[in-house]
């Protein structure tokens, strides 16, 4: 009789052990599949942004060149410094100012304009401080206190 019960116990155990090993594995490969590449994702920004600000071919392919080498390198350093936040965000910041000043250089003066402009209403800037660094600097979300 014991050896019975536990053998059913060794069957229930094992099988909810694999049950669960399966589905990390399904999962895993979902999330793989769900995730675009780089090279998608930079496809589908610059996409948007032909459409939005009106590009022209020459500054769709600047843009898209600008893009796809911004997603490699976020890529590269947050593989690079998974294990010292500081630094990636560090090195996420000089990588964004060199893409914005990139995009900067391939738009012309109102295109940059709608695009920061867009730029900060998605990163929810307050309507009074958008496209005006003094009202921004002069907030009391910027004030550092210690």
């Amino acid at each position: 009789m014991k050896q019975a019960a536990f053998a059913i116990l060794i069957a229930l155990f094992t099988s909810a052990a694999f049950a669960q090993g399966a589905g990390k594995q399904a999962a895993k490969a979902t999330a793989q599949q769900a995730e675009p590449d780089i090279t998608q994702r930079a496809r589908a920004i610059t996409d948007s942004m032909v459409k939005s600000l009106h590009l022209n071919a020459e500054q769709a392919k600047k843009i898209q060149s600008i893009n796809l080498t911004s997603m490699q390198s976020a890529e590269a350093a947050k593989e690079k410094y998974k294990a010292h936040p500081r630094k990636m965000v560090a090195q996420m910041d000089i990588i964004n100012e060199t893409r914005l000043s990139q995009i900067k250089d391939a738009l012309t003066p109102q295109q940059f304009q709608q695009y920061q402009q867009r730029r900060e209403e998605k990163m929810g800037v307050p309507q009074e401080a958008q496209s005006n660094p003094e009202a921004r600097q002069r907030s009391p979300l910027n004030q550092e206190s210690y």
